[in-house]
């Protein structure tokens, strides 16, 4: 199949298995895309009269234009096969979102707007779904969702010209679809109406809420009994936390009876009402387009990247706005439509601006533009200089938050006074220094540190220059150099930032990261206490929201990490880190299908050696060594330098009995090893490998240096099977119980963070 070329479309990889066929991407030759081929299996047509209506009502619905709803470009018969040719949808589906756990209020409430909208569109066409769930419904990365196979639809009207209407009234009436988001009156053998599909619509939002299906019989036969005659229980009774009125409009989606179920326009205004009685405990989101610069030369390339990333420093100050950070508007150096930028970061307004620089001397014009009113809400422009930038952001600043409505609370007022201010060359030369930083390469690295000397050659008395410089060491120490010393270049540059203002955040984030790490001895609460300390005064900081959620699970905060992490989604939808992250936890919890589907679809965005490593963590407690074996020789191609992959390669020798491989693997792990390396992971791998072969002594070394080097964690202790041979043992018991004291100290250090964090 692959390179196959069918029309205009050749086929270049396979994506994976649909509910009515393969699906495979492919490009389209003609118009210079990568799309989505979906060839619907032949056994699911009867006849050739059901294959000619089938394509027929696939070409209906492919006249719909919607923004949440999948394209469908084309629709062609391949060798007698049904193709349908649809827009290649990145992200994660809501039902691999929804493995994490319940969403947020204000979450469930969006994605069922958006895809009561989407069923609008089609209702209005006389087209209705059949299948919707939470499998076929994409969360694109701009946090929308895109309701997927709308090809496989049934329109309701028939062409009076139909010469198959009787084939037409049979397929109507077939029951089709998935069956725990089956109506009632569909398993009855009703055809299907509109109400069918707002009933699957409430068994979505049910599970949004919940985290679970209103009914779960664990035979066919049962679950359609259960959706037929039994009441689910009540969506509070398994989320107190919902309000009273969302679990009335799900409860009325799944009524038995499709009269008693909302239509759209009805439905979409509870919705909004919901939303309305929630607004003022909302938080408004804006992003910072970069600034076009009308200046062409090459001295000047990094103003309006420059601008922009200040200007998201300044407003991140403030605790009402979620501010998307730098790095999510990389993409949009070059003009861009200031509302589709908005739709796509998925944020209520965007700054945007022009730049053009004369001598000393600045012409900035910037507006702040409405995603929902498609217009601007306010507008100026300024003459300046970079020794008055600073009064520029401060009118800036405070504009935009007069036009969205917000207060500044006496917190955002002091953290905006305690900014630090500098002369305009040597701001110039940090902003320089921190646009090369956000193109991490040795290269641009170096080149930072260049312009943030020069910076502190002018004022050393500045914190600015060494907050720049100890990023950027930071940066060598983590990233390219673990054991080149530059870790404690870093920490003492940090240090000098903080004695000159001790309310520099970044200093604090710097600093607990930096003591976080096998040199400084992994000092989990002097960490936690110093990234607190950073978020409390810059609470958009997404990385260090990351950093402190990855310390937490490391100490068995489960919970709590998966709670921080969820904030930093917020902040920065398409964050690599924190969403990647979502999988570990799942496997920590021994939800180990959950963990290996996150990761898929992390690992297909954001490639990292980190996925991969839980990804075959978790195929093997699976017991799919086969499929581990294959991730480990991916990750080892695509990550030859990092030493995480053979302690893994031993569990699985072990499982396979074999001990010379086994032992083989740990001699590697121990001659690879390397100072800010995942070690203490390994040593827990280790451990799991000679516990499968009856080495009790020796795997409780293992686990217990793993602890004591770093990761002493509850939940990787307990949950693992690969550790059942020791849990009758006195050493392991023991281990428990210290773990368990550990994880109550830590959940009561974190308990008090929390209101240094959040309580501004």
């Amino acid at each position: 199949m692959l390179n196959e070329q069918i029309g205009q479309y050749r086929i270049i990889a396979r994506l994976g298995q649909g509910g009515m066929g393969e699906i495979f991407a492919a490009r389209d030759e003609k118009l210079n895309r990568t799309v989505a081929v979906k060839f619907i299996a032949n056994a699911t047509m009867d006849s050739d009269a059901s294959r000619r209506l089938f394509l027929r009502e696939a070409r209906a619905a492919a006249a719909l234009d919607h923004p949440f709803i999948c394209t469908v470009h084309d629709v062609l018969e391949h060798n007698g096969q049904p193709v349908i040719v649809m827009e290649r949808v990145e992200g994660e589906t809501l039902q691999a979102l929804i493995t994490r756990g319940a969403l947020p209020v204000d979450q469930v409430v969006r994605y069922a707007k958006e895809i009561a909208e989407a069923l609008g569109a089609a209702h209005a066409r006389g087209i209705v779904h059949r299948d919707i769930k939470t499998s076929n419904i994409m969360l694109t990365p701009s946090g929308h969702v895109k309701v997927m196979d709308f090809g496989l639809a049934v329109i309701l009207t028939a062409s009076a010209e139909d010469a198959t209407a009787h084939v037409s009234e049979e397929l109507r009436t077939r029951v089709a679809g998935t069956l725990p988001y089956m109506a009632p009156e569909v398993l009855r053998g009703d055809p299907p109406t509109p109400a069918a599909d707002m009933y699957a619509l409430g068994v979505v939002m049910y599970e949004m809420a919940t985290g679970r299906r209103p009914f779960g019989g664990k035979t066919d036969a049962m679950l359609i009994s259960e959706i037929l005659d039994r009441q689910p229980a009540t969506p509070r009774q398994l989320n107190a936390a919902l309000p009273r009125s969302l679990e009335d409009v799900i409860l009325r989606l799944l009524s038995k009876e499709p009269v008693r179920r909302p239509a759209i326009a009805e439905l979409i205004e509870q919705l909004n009402a919901i939303t309305a009685g929630a607004k003022p405990r909302q938080q408004r989101s804006l992003a910072v387009l970069p600034f076009q610069s009308l200046t062409s030369d090459s001295e000047n390339s990094h103003l309006g990247l420059a601008l922009a990333d200040a200007t998201t420093s300044e407003l991140a100050l403030v605790h009402s706005l979620l501010v998307r950070p730098t790095a999510a508007i990389l993409r949009y150096q070059s003009a861009t439509d200031p509302v589709v930028a908005a739709r796509e970061l998925g944020v209520d307004a965007v700054v945007a601006g022009t730049v053009q620089r004369a001598g000393s001397r600045l012409r900035v014009t910037v507006q702040l533009v409405s995603a929902a009113e498609e217009r601007p809400l306010w507008s100026t422009k300024i003459d300046t200089t970079f020794d008055d930038i600073f009064a520029m952001q401060d009118e800036v600043s405070r504009k935009i938050v007069d036009a969205l409505k917000l207060e500044l609370t006496p917190a955002d007022e002091q953290r905006i006074a305690n900014r630090i201010q500098a002369p305009g060359d040597l701001m110039e030369l940090c902003l320089k220094g921190r646009v090369l930083l956000l193109h991490e390469t040795v290269a641009n690295v170096n080149a930072a540190i260049e312009s943030f000397e020069r910076a502190r050659d002018i004022d050393s008395k500045n914190p600015l220059p060494w907050i720049g410089l100890s990023d950027a060491y930071t940066r060598l120490a983590f990233t390219y150099d673990p054991e080149g010393g530059w870790d404690r270049r870093a920490r003492e540059m940090a240090d000098r930032a903080l004695q000159l203002d001790p309310n520099v955040p970044e200093g604090h984030y710097i600093r607990g990261r930096l003591a976080w790490t096998p040199q400084a001895g992994w000092q989990h609460e002097y960490a936690m206490e110093e990234i607190a300390t950073a978020l409390s005064e810059r609470p958009n900081l997404n990385e260090g929201l990351g950093r402190l959620g990855t310390i937490a699970f490391h100490v068995g905060l489960v919970d709590e990490a998966d709670e921080l992490y969820r904030r930093a989604v917020a902040i920065y939808p398409e964050d690599p880190f924190a969403e990647s992250h979502f999988g570990t936890l799942e496997a920590l919890r021994g939800n180990y299908a959950q963990a290996i589907e996150i990761e898929r679809v992390s690992t297909r965005k954001h490639p990292d050696s980190w996925v991969l490593y839980i990804m075959a963590h978790a195929q093997i407690r699976l017991g799919d060594l086969a499929g581990a074996e294959r991730t480990l020789d991916n990750a080892s191609r695509l990550f030859p330098s990092v030493g995480l992959f053979e302690g893994l390669r031993a569990g699985i020798a072990a499982l396979r009995g074999d001990a010379t491989g086994a032992q083989s693997a740990i001699d590697q792990t121990v001659q690879t090893r390397r100072a800010f390396g995942h070690f203490h992971h390994v040593a827990f791998d280790a451990a799991g490998a000679l516990a499968t072969l009856g080495r009790k002594e020796e795997a409780l070394q293992w686990l217990r240096s793993g602890v004591e080097d770093g990761f002493p964690c509850l939940a990787a202790v307990e949950n693992d099977p690969l550790f059942t041979p020791l849990r009758s043992e006195p050493d392991f018991q023991t281990l428990i119980t210290e773990l368990r004291a550990s994880r109550e100290h830590y959940s009561r250090v974190f308990e008090n963070l929390r209101k240094t964090i959040w309580s501004a």
